[in-house]
């Protein structure tokens, strides 16, 4: 198989066919609204405005094709190929997305849809991480002290926390990597917490990367209100630096008094 070209494009696969069952709600969780988007559209948003990022799968459940499609267009998402329906598994889901990638995708990112408040500057960062190491993780070191108990809940190790990170997406990694990773996990799918430790597994290496601790996962009612915070905080903040913009260029224009 050959090398992944370090200039090739990226193709991202979002799996959003989770059931939500934590998240609660009448709705789809990747199809709830927040922040006046449904969920999965801000994720969509961040990595359309990644320059490198060519292609983007969804994976959703069939009951979801056609609305996750329209979702997007209505968004006016471009990158979007046709969602494909995923697995029973988040590794079989991913594959299934990988099937839908383009030949000359040379790169693939992986993206939770329930983390809307992805920045397209994160993206960048782990792609351009990528193009260097071959696979990454964004990630956080762990901030607080971890311990490993039983099934008693009594205390079997304390853990080293300097050398613990906190894993978040994307994860971007060489396609021929991750092509390997899936054939040689084949009879395992379903059992790795992330695409990266399939990676590991399969014996390659995967460098962690500094994540952003605003990039939430949504995961139960509370994570949506706080989500929802970020991103409009970060609407008021484009709209007050638009409006600043606006204004010195009006400052600027000369006068056509006389």
């Amino acid at each position: 198989m050959r090398r992944s070209d370090p200039e090739g494009g990226v193709a991202a696969i979002i799996p959003a066919a989770g059931d939500g069952v934590r998240f609660g709600g009448s709705v789809a969780k990747a199809l709830a609204p927040i922040a006046g988007e449904p969920l999965l559209i801000h994720a969509l948003r961040a990595l359309e405005a990644v320059e490198s990022v060519r292609w983007i799968v969804v994976v959703t459940k069939e009951s979801l094709l056609d609305d996750v499609a329209k979702a997007a267009r209505q968004a006016g998402i471009t990158k979007v190929l046709a969602p494909c329906v995923g697995g029973s598994s988040r590794q079989e889901s991913v594959a299934l997305g990988l099937a839908s990638v383009p030949e000359e995708a040379e790169w693939v990112l992986v993206h939770d849809a329930a983390r809307p408040c992805l920045t397209p500057e994160l993206a960048a960062s782990a792609i351009e991480s990528a193009k260097r190491h071959g696979a990454v993780a964004c990630g956080l070191p762990a901030p607080v002290t971890v311990k490993a108990v039983d099934e008693a809940s009594r205390v079997r190790l304390t853990l080293d926390r300097d050398h613990l990170w906190l894993v978040q997406t994307p994860q971007v990694f060489r396609r021929d990597w991750f092509t390997q990773a899936l054939e040689r996990t084949q009879a395992h799918l379903g059992q790795f917490p992330d695409d990266a430790s399939m990676l590991e597994w399969a014996g390659f290496p995967v460098q962690m990367i500094p994540g952003d601790s605003l990039n939430l996962k949504v995961t139960a009612p509370e994570d949506r209100i706080l989500a929802e915070a970020v991103l409009r905080s970060r609407d008021s903040t484009t709209t007050q630096t638009g409006n600043t913009h606006a204004n010195r260029n009006r400052l600027r224009q000369p006068s056509l008094r006389r």
